[in-house]
């Protein structure tokens, strides 16, 4: 019988590879979970630290235990109070662009200083990509001086947003997107009806967090709807109203940060939206994943070449790409419909 209790889905082989790690008591000093938004890696990252510690709580007082983590202990109270001594959270700060340098300096300091419950320290950054270049600069001198019994979880959407350096210094976990068929029968043992259950998993891409929200929190999935109806009503604007439009929508968000995660999302909406055109126009209707737009996607599929639909993906994703750089969000995407 397995002896880990952890609460993730999908990611069964990276989740062995963590508790043979525990098991056979080699802990890596650094771990970098990779891939996709909503795959189940920030969650996992917590149950293999939550698991150290209790693992730790139990050696030390020589009891045994039944499951990891046991969430009886003090340990496991304690991290999931938040309030565990030996556990720091760096996350940038409320309506910063980035986590700086100085949070990197300030999270070394507490590393370095004596465990208050002679346990491991743990580290942990889900949103890696966050450092700007001095931070992970920072950050790569703690990771070439490893203090016994410290680890260092990194959590990042992106490879590419990191350094090299940093990367080579840690064990890189690659999390995959989950199989729609995996997901379809979650959300079934969920409670979703055959129907949801379709719908949700084909939405979510393999990202099954996504889909648990769309079940979970069904404003969420309408936000989806107005969205994707908002996109393709920009095809029967002409080139003003498009920009009027975008303007509106941006209107909402106060900061350029905020008006550049949305459209992070957004675009990756659209991006869903053009690939389903390119499958009706290469007769792999079945493959869509906005079923319920088909009426929609099979008249802009007859208006748009192949060729046109790959160009504008491939702009998007250019687009998305200088998001990350303190490019105007609203001329970036203003410079995406001049192309439509």
């Amino acid at each position: 019988m397995n002896k880990y209790n952890w609460k993730t889905f999908g990611q069964g082989k990276i989740s062995q590879f963590l508790q043979k790690n525990l098991d056979n008591n080699k802990l890596a000093h650094a771990y970098l979970f990779v891939g996709k938004e909503h795959l189940g890696k920030s969650l996992l990252a917590k149950e293999f630290t939550k698991s150290i510690l209790c693992q730790d709580y139990h050696r030390q007082s020589q009891n045994s235990v039944e499951f990891l983590p046991c969430g009886q202990c003090v340990f496991c109270q304690q991290f999931e109070k938040g309030i565990h001594p030996d556990v720091y959270f760096l996350k940038k700060e409320e309506d910063k662009k980035n986590i700086i340098v100085e949070q990197v300096r300030e999270m070394q300091k507490i590393l370095y200083l004596a465990s208050f419950l002679n346990s491991y320290k743990i580290a942990l950054i889900e949103q890696a990509g966050d450092l700007n270049e001095s931070a992970q600069n920072a950050l790569l001198k703690v990771l070439e001086e490893p203090r016994k019994k410290t680890i260092l979880i990194l959590v990042a959407n992106d490879l590419n947003m990191l350094l090299p350096t940093i990367i080579s210094r840690c064990r890189v976990i690659k999390f995959q997107p989950v199989a729609t068929e995996m997901i379809f029968h979650y959300l079934i043992n969920l409670g979703a009806n055959r129907e949801e259950a379709r719908v949700f998993s084909s939405l979510a891409h393999g990202q099954i967090g996504l889909a648990i929200s769309f079940f979970n929190n069904p404003d969420y999935y309408k936000l989806y709807l107005e969205r994707t109806k908002q996109f393709i009503e920009l095809f029967s604007y002409n080139l003003t109203n498009r920009f009027k439009m975008i303007g509106d929508t941006l209107s909402v968000y106060d900061t350029p940060l905020g008006k550049a995660e949305f459209l992070i999302q957004e675009l990756d909406d659209w991006q869903i939206f053009l690939r389903d055109i390119l499958f009706l126009k290469n007769n792999l209707g079945h493959l869509i994943t906005n079923w319920h737009f088909q009426e929609q996607l099979q008249k802009l599929a007859g208006e748009f070449t192949s060729r046109k639909t790959i160009m504008l993906m491939k702009k998007i994703e250019e687009i998305k790409a200088t998001l990350s750089y303190n490019i105007n969000p609203r001329l970036a995407v203003e410079n995406l419909l001049l192309n439509f």
